[in-house]
């Protein structure tokens, strides 16, 4: 995932990093015989990437909104101003750290489902399984204790899924499991300095942009447990103008989901030095969507 950002200067945000962390990072991003291992592996990979490529893609492009999926939420604020790189970093490995133990705590998992969000709900009645992202017309995510997604995989298939996919999640995000590591998440951040945004933020649980008023602390807390509504979120970018939607960071999940959910928008990926200076050199970049990229790339199992 890093390779391409090594000789950059935008690798000086992963060296910070590491003297923040004091911990290594440069191994996981670089070697692949030593892939993130885990959910503090997995939330800091994919989090230094999208920062790696907004430092470079930002001071060319004034988006019109930011957004981001899950996780990527905390990349969206750094991309608005609201996080420092400092305070992303703090706030991504307090994240996965508290996240981590929880999954230890109650264990569980989650599963992709190749049809709509109601079909996925009608799955999950009566089990300890929930619709965690509403990801596009046809693809939602479910998440919930062992027995629960099992129950609830094999239901969804009953009902006419296309598909049911298991993902390599070993947590049960966006969901009530989550609802202790969310009120200790919500005490930590309380040290974090939340900044005035830069440009409107659409929040991937409301599908709305916030009042400057709102507590960035409080949202990115209850992220945990609250369903990530990305196809309504992608659908706000649209109504507040964008024509074009670009994917900050590793991967192309979320330009995936949005070729199905907003046709008609132009998609580009900014995930490297030279996909970051095309996706610069467009004649018209604005108005335009930025979408973070997250672990929970379900679009791509």
């Amino acid at each position: 995932m890093g390779v391409p950002w090594q000789a950059h200067a935008a690798w000086d945000l992963v060296r910070r990093a590491e003297q923040q962390l004091q911990r290594d990072l440069s191994t996981m991003l670089l070697d692949p015989g030593h892939p993130p291992q885990g959910t503090v592996d997995a939330h800091m990979a994919v989090v230094l990437c999208s920062m790696m490529a907004w430092s470079t893609l930002g001071p060319d492009f004034t988006p019109i909104a930011v957004a981001g999926h899950s996780l990527g939420l905390v990349s969206a604020l750094y991309a608005a101003r609201v996080l420092s790189a400092e305070d992303t970093v703090t706030v991504v490995s307090t994240r996965a750290e508290i996240c981590e133990r929880a999954c230890q705590r109650t264990p569980g998992g989650m599963a992709a489902v190749l049809a709509s969000a109601a079909i996925a709900e009608a799955a999950c009645a009566d089990t300890a399984c929930w619709v965690a992202n509403d990801n596009a017309p046809t693809q939602t995510v479910i998440s919930g204790t062992v027995d629960g997604l099992r129950l609830a995989m094999t239901q969804a298939s009953l009902l006419g899924a296309r598909d049911v996919i298991r993902l390599d999640i070993a947590g049960s995000f966006h969901s009530p499991l989550m609802r202790e590591a969310a009120e200790e998440f919500a005490e930590r951040l309380k040290a974090v300095r939340f900044r005035r945004a830069s440009t409107t933020i659409v929040h991937n649980g409301t599908s709305s942009p916030p009042f400057d008023s709102t507590p960035w602390g409080d949202h990115v807390a209850v992220d945990l447990v609250t369903p990530v509504r990305w196809l309504d979120t992608q659908l706000a970018l649209a109504e507040l103008g964008a024509n074009t939607i670009v994917e900050v960071g590793y991967g192309r999940t979320l330009t995936g989901l949005a070729k199905r959910s907003v046709p008609g928008l132009l998609l580009h990926n900014a995930s490297s030095p030279r996909s970051v200076a095309k996706t610069a050199r467009l004649k018209s970049p604005t108005p335009t969507g930025q979408l973070s990229r997250t672990p929970n790339r379900v679009g791509a199992r």
